[in-house]
């Protein structure tokens, strides 16, 4: 077992340490701005939109094309894929775009699927996030990520930077039948490698992480300011909330 302790808290008793990806230790800015970007593009082409929709779109997803920056209030801080699609759905609406769940999930699939053939392009690591994982992992600790993004991506990016031996499970938004913050798939993680929830701490960088982690029955969660949310917002959803994840000792 480990302890995780900054100047204000302390955890002890961890066996299990479950990770989100995006804003943990992918950065998300960089990486879900070019989807987003990419995506829009791709909805504007298949209901014939003026490209002046362009930014308008983008924010409507959460992305704010001036700054470069991904909104800490935006749908995609906040919730999961299926959520996102239903909202943004309703958002086309306003634009006399009338469609379906399943034609977006297409086109965000589609996008998908072409912006992993270009990775390394667009996914930059959060070096900081990567160096307390492996600390963690080094501890003999069982280590496992629960992300909205898909396992299958998650995978790729994994693969990409020779995290293979990183994480024991990887769960992400086809690995289960219900959405992360119902902790359905933090639930399945913890059966797959055999952890108890008592021992476990979840580690991310929105309240959705939280959310996850307290439908599984996981008590504490930490939570980083290296996505889109800032430090004093998350720490209204968690006492346990740091800048960046080597502010933690690890004993």
């Amino acid at each position: 077992m480990i302890s995780l302790k900054t100047a204000d808290w302390c955890i002890d008793d961890i066996e299990t340490v479950l990770f989100d990806k995006d804003g943990t230790f992918i950065d998300l800015h960089y990486f879900w701005g070019k989807m987003t970007e990419l995506r829009v593009i791709e909805v504007i082409k298949k209901f014939g939109l003026s490209t002046d929709l362009f930014e308008v779109l983008c924010l409507s997803l959460g992305y704010d094309v001036k700054s470069g920056r991904m909104l800490k209030d935006g749908i995609t801080a906040l919730y999961s894929r299926s959520k996102i699609i239903e909202i943004f759905k309703n958002d086309l609406k306003n634009h006399f775009v009338h469609t379906e769940n399943e034609v977006l999930e297409e086109i965000f699939d589609r996008v998908s699927r072409e912006f992993y053939q270009d990775m390394q392009k667009y996914t930059k690591p959060i070096e900081s996030a990567v160096q307390f994982i492996k600390q963690v992992r080094s501890k003999g600790v069982k280590t496992g990520i629960v992300t909205s993004d898909a396992a299958e991506s998650t995978l790729l990016t994994l693969k990409h930077f020779g995290w293979g031996d990183l994480f024991d499970v990887v769960m992400g938004r086809e690995s289960s039948p219900y959405p992360k913050e119902s902790g359905e798939p933090t639930k399945s993680a913890l059966n797959l490698i055999n952890a108890e929830a008592k021992t476990t701490v979840m580690v991310g960088d929105a309240p959705t992480d939280y959310i996850s982690a307290k439908n599984a029955g996981i008590e504490k969660t930490i939570l980083v300011a290296t996505g889109q949310i800032d430090f004093a917002s998350l720490k209204e959803t968690s006492p346990y909330t740091v800048e960046k994840l080597n502010d933690i000792i690890i004993e």
